[in-house]
């Protein structure tokens, strides 16, 4: 018997599956319970029901792919880094979308490290790593500065400090994905028009808004996704120390 849960994540998982659809059902649903599992007893995320998590988790991160301004179904990034990753969102969606791919998540907070450390292990993920330690630090390390073809970041903040948190990390002609989830068009253009500074500072292109939703069969448009191509290397100034990006966001005089 199929459950509501299998019911949509194969809506989720089918259009870009192709032949690996049961594999990432499997991965996909592991996931899910791993999440589950972990906030019984932490805040690990704010999702509880499977359904939302299935939609809102995996929904999220995979409906994006489809109309990027690269053919990422076609052919996975090399290198990803996902910066502030908390639960591993989306970057083990993506681990597990493209096992090929070297996948690093950041993240600063002990009991998340804790979960993706976990989540790594049980789930297999043998191309991912996890980062401990905050973007302002690990950026100005040769390692990682301008290493990855894509970046991602769920919620580290409004656009002008996610840009100056996660452009440092990316390569040239490399790609920033974050996600807004506002059903208001103005808001979010407004949020791009005050990023415009910050990415004319930092070497980004100008910022592609794609509308998508999540609920699989859906054509209503709830959520946005944000693309910034790499055309410039990031002065080495940026990102500022520890805290200041959050204080005085890079923004032009007004």
């Amino acid at each position: 018997m199929i459950t509501q849960l299998q019911s949509i994540l194969a809506e989720i998982v089918e259009p870009i599956g192709g032949n690996r659809t049961e594999e990432l059902l499997d991965g996909y649903t592991r996931f899910i319970e791993l999440l589950r599992a972990r906030s019984r007893s932490t805040n690990i995320t704010g999702f509880r029901d499977p359904n939302d998590i299935a939609v809102n988790v995996i929904g999220d991160a995979l409906a994006p792919l489809s109309n990027a301004p690269i053919d990422y179904l076609a052919e996975a990034p090399e290198e990803l880094l996902d910066v502030g990753t908390g639960a591993g969102i989306p970057g083990i969606v993506y681990s597990i979308l493209w096992p090929n791919t070297n996948v690093v998540l950041l993240e600063s907070q002990k009991k998340r490290i804790d979960f993706l450390n976990d989540a790594k292990e049980e789930l297999g993920l043998n191309n991912v790593e996890v980062l401990e330690g905050r973007a302002e630090t690990h950026a100005h390390e040769l390692v990682w500065r301008e290493r990855f073809d894509l970046v991602t970041s769920r919620a580290v903040g409004p656009l002008p400090i996610a840009l100056e948190l996660c452009l440092p990390f990316l390569a040239l002609n490399g790609y920033f994905l974050t996600y807004k989830g506002s059903n208001k068009d103005k808001e979010v253009e407004r949020e791009m028009k005050d990023a415009e500074f910050a990415l004319n500072k930092l070497g980004g292109g100008p910022i592609e808004m794609v509308a998508y939703n999540p609920t699989p069969g859906s054509t209503k448009i709830t959520n946005h996704s944000l693309w910034s191509k790499k055309t410039g290397l990031t002065p080495d100034r940026f990102p500022r120390k520890e805290g200041i990006p959050a204080k005085r966001p890079l923004r032009g005089s007004r």
